[in-house]
């Protein structure tokens, strides 16, 4: 790898690692700080549901925008509507106001999404690299886990001083993330630009669902895990939304939430090192994602029969290394049945399937939180989880 390229490489990861502490800063705290402002727990939901909403609409126009006007521009202005957002939130003390801020920043993330990387692969192949990017992006892996752990703790001492400062904080960091971006990305003759047609982009949305659908109908691989995807995603937004009200009951102050945060963080991280060694041991893949999404569902749904921080902690965290585990077993799971020429169209659609599952999760967690109580809605949103995994093994051992 030439000087060039190496300085490359550092520009990527400076900015991926200043724009992953901006947007981290709140991690800990958010849900703490949403009801703080008088949100009940079905509102928090409604507010994410939002963003959810808001990636799904303006995926495909905001990554027109990058190939028409360029991945460094699309990355300045995702950097840009981040540090927005989060003043918005910081200055916020409604609802609305609150839901206001989670589209702009959803919309800032669809601008960056696939843009960011795209610049590196594109910048390297002018500067003529040859090799595997692979070693790259564990890297970025690597300094974005890292980052965020340390992040949260940061953001949670912040809110523990002042409960909007994680925010203007993270406006201030987003702000030089995007400065930043601005000098170091350079775009020269390597990008090409495209031409814009509305037309085309509905056209390619429309192409995704309908091949997706129909491989999905006659692939049984395909079809297990976009079910599994959609499932998991509406299981784990109660633990997602709920952690913190959860524990907060049994933590001291709010600074706590940052270290419990960096615990999961870690808990994920070892079980994605680990997902190579499951695999084998397992040595079937489907049974190895049915596994994982199994001890995901009873880590949610026992988790709340627990009523002293250490045993709730540990069989959460069983809970988040099991999900760790599950992100490297269905990538390689999809991708191994799977041809080449209808990749990118499959595992949009798996992304799409997130979306979906995430937005239902929401709505349906949100409410049983809050006219139910936390521990029903994670019970159920576990016992579901658990339920659909042993049908779909049953299924599937049927055909």
């Amino acid at each position: 790898m030439t000087k060039e390229m190496k300085e490359t490489v550092r520009h990527y990861l400076l900015l991926r690692g200043v724009s992953t502490f901006g947007m981290a800063i709140f991690s800990a705290v958010y849900v703490t700080f949403l009801m703080a402002k008088g949100l009940n727990l079905l509102q928090v939901n409604l507010v994410n549901f939002v963003f959810f909403t808001t990636l799904f609409i303006f995926e495909i126009p905001t990554g027109a925008f990058a190939d028409i006007f360029g991945r460094k521009l699309s990355f300045v202005l995702s950097c840009g509507l981040w540090s927005l957002s989060m003043l918005v939130y910081g200055m916020s003390h409604s609802f609305w106001g609150f839901a206001l801020a989670e589209a702009i920043g959803a919309v800032g993330s669809t601008f960056a999404s696939g843009a960011f990387q795209a610049w590196l692969i594109d910048r390297l192949k002018h500067q003529g690299f040859t090799g595997s990017f692979q070693k790259i992006f564990a890297r970025e892996q690597q300094v974005k886990g890292v980052v965020a752990i340390g992040s949260a703790i940061i953001g949670a001492f912040l809110a523990g001083w002042k409960i909007e400062s994680p925010w203007f904080f993270g406006f201030a960091v987003m702000g030089t993330a995007g400065c930043l971006a601005f000098f170091y990305m350079r775009e020269e003759d390597e990008f090409v630009h495209k031409k814009f047609s509305f037309t085309d982009g509905i056209k390619a949305m429309t192409k995704i669902v309908t091949v997706s659908a129909r491989y999905g109908a006659s692939n049984t691989a395909v079809r297990f895990i976009l079910i599994v995807s959609v499932i998991q995603f509406f299981a784990v937004q109660a633990p997602n939304m709920q952690w913190q009200p959860f524990f907060g009951q049994f933590l001291p102050d709010k600074t706590s939430f940052g270290f419990v945060y960096a615990s999961m963080s870690a808990a994920m991280i070892i079980g994605s090192i680990l997902a190579p060694r499951f695999l084998k041991t397992v040595k079937d893949e489907k049974m190895a994602i049915s596994l994982s999404q199994m001890v995901i569902g009873t880590g949610i749904c026992l988790t709340t029969m627990f009523h002293r921080l250490a045993p709730a902690l540990g069989i959460f965290l069983v809970h988040e290394v099991a999900r760790g585990l599950f992100v490297p077993l269905k990538d390689a799971y999809l991708n191994d049945n799977i041809p080449s020429d209808k990749r990118a169209t499959l595992i949009s659609f798996d992304s799409i399937s997130h979306h979906v599952g995430g937005m239902i999760g929401l709505l349906a967690s949100g409410a049983m939180a809050q006219y139910l109580s936390i521990p029903v809605a994670w019970m159920v949103s576990g016992l579901v989880l658990i339920g659909s995994t042993l049908a779909l093994l049953k299924n599937g051992h049927k055909t």
